[in-house]
């Protein structure tokens, strides 16, 4: 895994140009890695959802939700469907991008 490659995918992805700044850009390795960054970490200044929160979400996700996008886990399924998750074949990047 590869975080430059990582990157340099994902800007091809979205067609990235000029005049875009990165409100934040991560890579993780693993989704469990993303999961806990995402979802967990307190460092994280855009935490989607509070613990409680995290817990009901979780318990909504069903098997036919999980199959449609590939996801063997509920917690691989909330990283998939972030709006700022790219996967890559050489890892997971998490882009917060404005104009």
């Amino acid at each position: 895994m590869n975080k430059v490659e990582t990157m340099e995918t994902v800007t091809d992805m979205v067609g990235l140009e000029f005049n875009y700044v990165f409100e934040a850009a991560l890579y993780f390795s693993s989704f469990e890695e993303a999961f806990n960054w995402i979802y967990l970490s307190k460092e994280n200044p855009n935490r989607p959802f509070s613990d409680s929160e995290l817990i009901k979400q979780l318990a909504l996700v069903t098997p036919e939700q999980m199959h449609e996008v590939h996801a063997n886990t509920a917690g691989e399924y909330m990283v998939l469907i972030n709006d700022h998750t790219y996967i890559t074949k050489t890892g997971i990047a998490y882009l917060r991008i404005t104009r």
